[in-house]
């Protein structure tokens, strides 16, 4: 429902972190297109370490 409106900024808050691999995969890629197609900025604060290889730009905080 969020989307819907075309935001500026996608904010994901731990998207990921109840799912296996193949569902995790999917949603990254339904975020990542939504963003590109909507030219959001989109912003994913997760503990999930498998993403850390799947995205471009990321800022870490130890």
């Amino acid at each position: 429902r969020a989307l819907v409106n075309n935001p500026a900024v996608i904010l994901a808050d731990e998207p990921t972190s109840a799912l296996d691999d193949s569902n995790c995969q999917a949603v990254l890629d339904l975020l990542s297109t939504q963003a590109k197609q909507s030219g959001a900025a989109l912003v994913i604060v997760t503990h999930d370490t498998r993403l850390k290889d799947m995205i471009d730009n990321k800022i870490t905080i130890s």
